[in-house]
């Protein structure tokens, strides 16, 4: 059973849920934004195409919407494993609305910037296990 979590590189891992995370605020933007077609000079909803096919603009936009909603529903899944703690860490740090610089969460929440970094890395640990089954641990070769 502790062959399970032998072998797992920690900064690499916590490095994916860094990365997945960043992403959050742009998923969030591109699942809410409504598109609307770009009206052309000829008052036609899609560019002319001078290769004899019309780009699916609209398709697209609709594809890029579904995935990103996806991917939000897996974040928000995972997030909701965490214990409270954990969850307001990862919160403050990615996905509050207005973007939070580390000093200011960290003060907000009345601890020192090793503690705070400390707990971080639990929180991101813990959220590299719960997002798709683990799917952003890292392993050693």
């Amino acid at each position: 059973m502790l062959e399970l979590f032998m072998g797992i590189n920690k900064e690499f891992t916590k490095q994916n849920v860094d990365e997945l995370m960043k992403l959050y605020r742009r998923l969030l933007r591109m699942a809410d934004k409504e598109f609307t077609p770009k009206m052309t000079a000829t008052y036609s909803f899609e560019p002319k195409s001078y290769t004899g096919t019309n780009p699916d603009t609209i398709g697209d936009a609709v594809t890029r919407k579904i995935v990103a909603q996806e991917e939000l529903n897996k974040i928000v899944e995972a997030i909701n494993k965490l214990n409270t703690y954990n969850r307001q860490l990862l919160y403050l740090k990615y996905m509050n609305k207005i973007e939070l610089s580390d000093v200011k969460i960290y003060t907000e929440l009345n601890m020192s910037e090793s503690t705070f970094y400390r707990e971080l890395g639990k929180a991101q640990m813990e959220m590299a296990e719960a997002y798709e089954g683990g799917k952003l641990l890292s392993y050693y070769l």
